[in-house]
């Protein structure tokens, strides 16, 4: 026998997707216990753009010898690093998985050839840009 009550996990999905929705748009992002939380601490900070992080590479990478096998690998991890950084966020730094993170990534970058090649081919598209 069906009834036309929304079920109590209908309503609370609903809730979600309504919370999810206000929270992209940023409404309510300071209200009731979030206000509570925020106050006195700064703002976070607004994703940088893809042109700022090409510009940071490009100065981690300008000295790089392409050719030189030792200098790319040197020059990786400061890469790495820093891409990881601007997709995550500076605080994350503080994390206790940002370097365990750095190194999984050099670790399955030395795994395959085609990996380094394509690391290789990023720092000779950095230079030239």
């Amino acid at each position: 026998m069906p009834t036309d009550r929304i079920s109590p996990s209908s309503s609370l999905l609903e809730t979600l997707r309504a919370l999810a929705r206000d929270r992209a748009r940023g409404v309510g992002a300071n209200t009731g216990i979030a206000a509570k939380e925020s106050a006195g601490k700064p703002p976070k900070s607004v994703p940088h753009s893809v042109d700022e992080l090409r510009q940071r590479l490009h100065t981690l990478v300008a000295h790089v010898d392409v050719a030189d096998a030792q200098s790319l690998a040197d020059a990786r991890e400061p890469a790495l690093r820093e891409i990881l950084l601007w997709e995550f966020g500076s605080d994350f730094r503080k994390d206790s998985q940002f370097l365990p993170m750095v190194d999984a990534i050099g670790r399955t970058l030395d795994a395959d050839p085609r990996f380094q090649q394509r690391f290789a081919e990023m720092v000779a598209g950095l230079q030239k840009s």
